[in-house]
């Protein structure tokens, strides 16, 4: 890998050139960041919390599925505590390049986790009986062993990054941070979007072809437990797409204007940001999802809500005993 320079390159806010540009896109972000943590944290932490609590307490009764959807679980919620690194936007966090670099790095991780934990779920539940030829090769079989292996693929792909961010001779230097830094080399958004999207995204397309050649082979209908499966299943992998497409999208284009010397137009960096909302707000959507269609969750969310109602008509009841 040959070191380059990225010395020159800045946000297009901190130019200051083309203020009336700067200024409307300020405001825009401002508007998008006030909705995002007005609404879509809240409801992430209190969705995660909650399917977080429920898996632990039936701990004991953890099935495959129950495993993996604890995993990206637990990676959502992180990711939305991540996110309050935008907190600041349109402004950045004032750090050093060795601050910023850990940052990077362990978002990454929940990143890559997140994307992966989709792959395995798929091939757990959707082709390990179809692909017998996979199921060979692959001599881990536990859900425990697959979401070892899941980390162990994040972490490096994460590392892989970390490397790319060229800034291992200025660790101490002054940087505005986020959680992918603008000084990164072009390198850093290329194997990024190749490790974390477009590698997922041929591996999903080639499980769509198997899965509809699967269905129409099956004759028996597939058991209710099997359907609720596939259909959590698929919902987050439609999440995960559409949230991650649009991001990744704009890291290719980050990535251009990089190679060709360009620090971008006030309008790029504000549709970047934007695109990093809709990233964060993956882990709000997943959390609805497994809360709503994941059975055990569900369940424990209407006894819940029954609870929360007979407590507030006994205590309506006793107040309005004493009144009278």
């Amino acid at each position: 890998m040959v070191s380059q320079n990225m010395t020159w390159i800045k946000y297009p806010s901190q130019e200051l050139i083309k203020i009336e540009d700067i200024i409307w896109s300020q405001n825009i972000i401002s508007r998008f960041m006030h909705i995002y943590f007005a609404l879509f944290v809240p409801t992430s932490l209190v969705a995660g919390t909650f399917n977080l609590i429920t898996f632990i307490k039936g701990h004991s009764q953890l099935g495959k599925l129950d495993l993996y959807l604890l995993d990206l679980t637990v990676t959502n919620l992180l990711i939305t505590l991540f996110s309050f690194t935008a907190i600041t936007r349109p402004d950045y966090i004032p750090t050093t390049n060795l601050s910023c670099g850990v940052l990077s790095f362990f978002f990454n991780i929940c990143y890559f986790n997140a994307q992966y934990i989709q792959i395995a779920m798929f091939y757990t539940f959707l082709f390990q009986d179809y692909l017998p030829c996979l199921r060979a090769a692959i001599l881990i079989q536990k859900p425990l062993g697959h979401l070892g292996l899941v980390f162990a693929c994040a972490f490096s792909s994460s590392l892989g990054g970390a490397i790319l961010l060229g800034t291992a001779s200025s660790l101490s230097d002054s940087a505005l941070c986020q959680v992918d830094p603008l000084a990164a080399w072009p390198e850093y958004e290329i194997v990024k979007f190749s490790l974390g999207f477009g590698l997922a995204l041929s591996i999903e397309v080639v499980f769509f072809i198997l899965l509809i050649g699967k269905l129409a082979r099956r004759r028996a209908r597939p058991q209710k437990d099997d359907a609720r499966a596939h259909l959590i299943i698929l919902t987050i992998t439609l999440i995960m797409f559409a949230c991650r497409l649009f991001y990744n999208i704009m890291l290719l284009n980050r990535a251009r204007l990089k190679l060709g010397r360009d620090n971008g137009s006030p309008r790029d960096e504000l549709i970047m940001n934007i695109a990093e909302l809709v990233l964060f707000g993956e882990s709000c959507a997943d959390s609805l999802a497994v809360l709503f269609l994941h059975n055990p969750c569900k369940v424990a969310l209407i006894q819940s809500l029954r609870n929360l109602t007979k407590r507030c008509r006994k205590e309506e009841e006793i107040h309005h005993s004493i009144s009278i």
